[in-house]
């Protein structure tokens, strides 16, 4: 059912699908979307993870081709056959992504103007006025640059911006499609850019904002009109002014059944927990705040929130990543003051990172030296030699515990697929024993079948001995598998949902970090 706003036509739209579908092999990821933008108007899409609303815009953007359905740019109908970034460009649609497409070796002014660079009647680069445009994009998106700098020596953050400011002032495009591009930014950036935007639709009437956010404070804020999407679809399209935050939010959560693994039931029982970790007061100024919690063999609680919410930082900071202005920290009643991963791992801590691919993967290698990598000393021998046939046991033996597909522990990592390669780091991990495990996505670029897999190690065999910390975009991951959550929202704890509680559901969960 599509819930239409009640707002006054403004002539051609910026853009309409009609119908849109994107399949893939097994997954439709894309389902019969209906939309129309506006010109001159600020259009929400939000969804959880996986509902599609990435897929989309790369669909309106020419960087994948639709199976079936109908785009039309500025009232012209778009041979979605041959539509591709480059007659996307031509027709003024501009995607600026989540992660910027940069050239990282090239400057900024390079990088601005690749493609189309300011030339004189004989073809000569007019390089001093193509710097001069740089640094006022800069500055009208709030940075102050060198344009000579390579990119690669800017902040995530502020290639983000960049990219922002190339798609409106020297790209110009008509139709601005915006994927998350306030994820990596700080919440002064965010606001900047957001008010900018508000200033940007009432100056360039002709043009319109797509802006794809995970926050409903964000969409209810600087949106004229928003579309959900929810399972691949576009379930509503509802007038901002005319909705509150928490219909917006039932919206979005819809009637989610909870994921269904039989005979989950904690590998300790309460009654039966020994303490491990006591936690007070953490603090890290401007970043999280009196983070407070105790743990126990057994227990598996779940660190929720919103990008920048302090739970990622929270939770690296007791493997020792950044500095602590106040709080406790204690290890089976011994204080720890940890100044790096190293300590922590020292204490039996143990910390699966967010980005496998850029922090924990070493590439190029064995399943067998993936594994290892942390525990060489107990294989080694009296004369500091590895014993090979021993490590290449413990090897063989956690690739069938934690039932990795592949012929051996000589086999490259890069063969794996993304869950396999999830399974091969949670071995490593258990190696050492820890006490304190950090999970950080554990199911992140793991497919369907193999993610109750982990699920179920997770909660039945890797709390055993061990309490548990981990972080998922997923609700219905953390509601299946915890025993508490702790919701962060703007750097403090403000709600702790328990198992066997009203509250404890996908639904309420998903208000709760919203904030609403």
């Amino acid at each position: 059912m599509i819930q239409s706003a009640a707002l006054p036509a403004t002539g051609t739209p910026s853009y309409r699908l009609a119908g849109l579908t994107k399949s893939f092999p097994g997954l439709t990821a894309v389902a019969d979307v209906d939309l129309s933008v506006r010109r001159g108007e600020i259009h929400g899409i939000i969804g959880r993870n996986g509902a599609g609303k990435s897929v989309l815009m790369s669909l309106i953007s020419g960087a994948q081709q639709a199976t079936s359905g109908t785009i039309e740019i500025g009232g012209a109908p778009v041979a979605i056959a041959d539509y591709n970034p480059v007659r996307a460009h031509g027709l003024g649609v501009s995607l600026v992504p989540q992660e910027p497409k940069f050239a990282p070796r090239l400057s900024v002014v390079d990088n601005m103007f690749m493609g189309q660079p300011l030339t004189r009647r004989l073809g000569f680069l007019r390089r001093a006025d193509m710097r001069r445009k740089a640094v006022e994009v800069a500055e009208a998106v709030g940075l102050s640059i060198d344009p000579d700098a390579l990119m690669l020596t800017l902040p995530i953050e502020s290639q983000q911006l960049l990219a922002f400011g190339k798609a409106q002032f020297i790209d110009e495009a008509k139709v601005i499609l915006l994927d998350e591009i306030t994820a990596s930014l700080s919440r002064e950036r965010k606001t900047m850019l957001l008010s900018l935007l508000r200033d940007l639709v009432r100056r360039h009437p002709d043009r319109s904002y797509t802006l794809i956010s995970h926050h409903v404070s964000e969409i209810m804020e600087f949106c004229d009109r928003v579309t959900v999407m929810r399972d691949a679809r576009a379930v509503a399209t509802l007038d901002v002014a005319a909705t509150t935050g928490a219909e917006l939010a039932n919206w979005i959560v819809g009637d989610i059944p909870v994921m269904s693994l039989d005979g989950l039931a904690r590998a300790v029982p309460e009654d039966q927990s020994r303490p491990i970790a006591r936690i007070s007061g953490l603090t890290r100024h401007g970043v999280f705040e009196d983070v407070t919690l105790s743990l126990g063999t057994g227990d598996v609680i779940g660190f929720a929130g919103l990008d920048g919410s302090g739970k990622d930082e929270a939770a690296e900071a007791l493997f020792g990543l950044g500095v602590l202005d106040a709080g406790t920290f204690e290890m089976e009643g011994r204080a720890l003051h940890l100044a790096s991963p190293g300590e922590a791992m020292k204490h039996r801590i143990a910390l699966l990172p967010k980005h496998r691919e850029r922090q924990a993967v070493i590439q190029g290698r064995s399943i067998a030296e993936n594994t290892l990598i942390s525990s060489y000393r107990q294989f080694s021998t009296a004369l500091g030699l590895i014993d090979s046939r021993r490590a290449r046991q413990v090897t063989a033996d956690k690739i069938v515990e934690f039932k990795v597909k592949a012929k051996g522990p000589e086999i490259g990592m890069s063969g794996l697929s993304g869950g396999n390669k999830q399974k091969v780091l949670i071995a490593r991990l258990t190696l050492n024993a820890p006490r304190l495990l950090i999970l950080n996505e554990p199911t992140r670029g793991v497919d369907l079948a193999t993610k109750p897999e982990i699920l179920k190690a997770i909660r039945t065999d890797l709390s055993r001995d061990s309490a548990v910390i981990m972080l998922t975009e997923s609700e219905e991951e953390m509601i299946t598998v915890c025993d508490r959550i702790y919701v962060f929202f703007r750097g403090r704890i403000i709600a702790v949902l328990k198992r066997g509680e009203e509250n404890f559901t996908v639904s309420a969960l998903y208000k709760t970090i919203q904030g609403v």
